[in-house]
C-alpha cells in the first residue's frame, strides 16, 4: 500500500521539479542539468526495485513483533496513537540518520543520497536501495512498544513525503520555523561538505533533536554551501552508485594485512582506514576551492537517448509498483530487469564511455 502512494505521487513530483527547473531559468538563466538529474530520479526508481522485494518482509516482521511482543495496545481510531507515534518515529529518525553518517557499513546505503553535487528537487527522490533496510533496527523500539504497522507506514509515508521540499535552493530561510521544523535552509546544510556543516542537521522534520543532542548548525551566508559528498562519485551510472562505498570498504578489508581491521573496519567511523591501506593508498583531501563538478561532455544524440530510455521507465516502474501484489515473482523480475536495464543505459550515454561512442556512431549511421 505504501508503495501504491508512492507510484501515485510520482506525477506530482515530476511537476514540482519542471516548476523549480522554470523558476531557476526564469530568475537566472540556470538549466536544470540533465545528466545529475536524471541519475538522481534513476537512483530513485532502483531503491523502489528493491524495495518491492524487501519491504513488506520488513513490514510483516515488525508487525509480529508489535503483535506478539508489544508492551501496549493502542488505539488507531484516537488522534494521539498517531501524534505520538509521529514523534517517537522522527526521534528514531535522528538517530537512524546520525548513524548512517558515522558508522561505516550503515553510510553504504545512506551515501547514494548525498552524491548529487546539485541541490534540487530531484536529488530528494535520489535515495539509497539499502538504507531503509540497513536503519530498519533502529526501529525496532517501535514495535516493542506496540506501535501498530500501519501506524508506523503511515508515520514513515509523511516524513519522507515532508522531507521533499526542503531540498530545493529556491526557498530561502522561513524564519518562524527554523530550528524548530526542517526547512530548505537548515537541509542544505546537512547536504553541504564545507567543514563547518558535515556532520550537522540530521532530524527528518522536527529539528530540536539536533539542538538537543548538539549537531545543529545554521546557515551562513558568508559561507555558501557546496553540495556532493567529500570522496565525489564521478559517474551517471545509478546502479554502481548503490554499491560504490561497499566496493571501497571491501577493497580496503581485502588490502589490509591485519585480521582486526578486515573486520573492524565496516563498523568505525565514515573515513576512517587501517592504517597499513592509508599508508600504502592515500586518498587525496577534499579541496572545495579548486573542487569542479563531474559533468562529462556529451553530444544531443546521447543526451536524448538517455532521456528517451528514461522516459520508458516510467511507466514500468508505475506498473510494477500498482501491480507488485499481483504479478508472478518471475515477471516481477524480468519488469526490474527491464527497468535496471533502461536506467543503466541511459546512464552509460551520459558517461560518454565505450557503449555511448558506439551507440552514437549507430544512430549517426541511421541517420545520414
Amino acid at each position: 500500500m505504501v508503495d501504491h502512494y508512492v507510484a501515485f505521487s510520482i506525477p506530482f513530483f515530476l511537476l514540482f521539479i519542471a516548476l523549480e527547473a522554470f523558476f531557476f531559468w526564469r530568475k537566472n538563466k540556470e538549466k536544470l542539468r540533465i545528466n545529475d538529474s536524471l541519475t538522481n530520479l534513476s537512483c530513485g526508481i532502483v531503491t523502489l526495485i528493491f524495495e518491492v522485494f524487501t519491504k513488506g518482509g520488513l513490514f510483516l516482521f515488525f508487525d509480529y513483533l508489535s503483535r506478539a511482543w508489544g508492551i501496549f495496545e493502542w488505539d488507531m481510531s484516537a488522534a494521539l496513537t498517531w501524534i505520538i507515534f509521529f514523534f517517537v518515529y522522527d526521534f528514531f529518525y535522528y538517530w537512524g540518520h546520525r548513524l548512517s553518517h558515522t558508522v561505516n557499513f550503515m553510510w553504504s546505503g545512506h551515501l547514494p543520497h548525498h552524491q548529487s553535487e546539485e541541490y534540487n528537487f530531484t536529488v530528494a527522490l535520489r535515495q539509497g536501495a539499502l538504507q531503509d533496510t540497513l536503519n530498519f533496527p533502529v526501529f525496532l523500539p517501535m514495535a516493542l512498544m506496540g506501535c501498530p504497522v500501519e501506524v508506523f507506514a503511515a508515520v514513515l509515508l509523511l516524513n519522507k513525503f515532508f522531507q521533499f521540499w526542503i531540498h530545493t535552493r529556491a526557498i530561502g530561510r522561513v524564519s518562524l520555523i527554523e530550528g524548530i521544523f526542517n526547512t530548505p535552509s537548515a537541509h542544505r546544510v546537512h547536504h553541504a561538505v564545507n567543514a563547518i556543516y558535515v556532520d550537522r542537521n540530521y532530524g527528518g522534520v522536527i529539528m530540536l533533536w539536533d539542538k538537543l543532542f548538539g549537531t545543529w548548525a545554521d546557515e551562513r551566508e558568508s559561507e555558501p554551501c557546496v553540495f556532493g559528498v567529500r570522496k565525489p562519485y564521478r559517474s551517471w551510472n545509478p546502479l554502481h552508485a548503490h554499491i560504490d562505498w561497499w566496493a571501497r570498504l571491501w577493497k580496503d578489508a581485502v588490502s589490509t594485512q591485519r585480521w582486526g581491521d578486515k573486520l573492524k573496519l565496516w563498523f568505525m567511523p565514515t573515513g576512517w582506514r587501517p592504517a597499513d591501506v592509508t599508508q600504502n593508498d592515500p586518498w587525496q583531501p577534499y579541496d572545495i576551492d579548486r573542487y569542479q563538478k563531474y559533468d562529462p561532455k556529451v553530444s544531443i544524440r546521447r543526451k536524448v537517448l538517455s532521456v528517451v530510455l528514461f522516459m520508458v521507465s516510467l511507466p514500468l516502474i508505475s506498473h510494477l509498483l500498482f501491480e507488485q501484489f499481483n504479478l508472478p515473482l518471475l515477471d516481477k523480475a524480468g519488469m526490474a530487469a527491464v527497468i535496471l536495464a533502461c536506467l543503466y543505459f541511459s546512464g552509460s550515454l551520459l558517461n560518454g564511455n565505450k557503449y555511448a561512442r558506439q551507440t552514437d556512431k549507430k544512430i549517426s549511421s541511421i541517420e545520414y
